[in-house]
């Protein structure tokens, strides 16, 4: 069994919060699901294949998390600046 979700997520920061995760999708955590994340302009897309659904729902979760902080930590860094 293959489980697949994809996530859109539309930001004008969206290409800084990529880079601030490459390291991340460099190393792999688990055999049982890939990750692709592409941005095209203001859009940032997580696409997840998992080898199962505790997988996919977990890999997911890591992921959603991830790009929380890192929209968070941007968000505040450019409050700070403008301050």
């Amino acid at each position: 069994m293959e489980a697949t979700a994809e996530s859109v997520f539309e930001t004008d920061r969206a290409f800084l919060i990529y880079r601030s995760l490459m390291p991340e999708i460099e190393t792999t955590v688990t055999e049982r699901s890939e990750i692709s994340l592409q941005v095209m302009g203001d859009k940032l897309t997580l696409k997840v294949i998992a080898s199962d659904l505790i997988s996919l729902r977990a890999t997911m979760n890591t992921w959603l998390r991830l790009i929380q902080v890192a929209y968070e930590v941007l968000h505040t860094s450019m409050e700070l600046q403008s301050s």
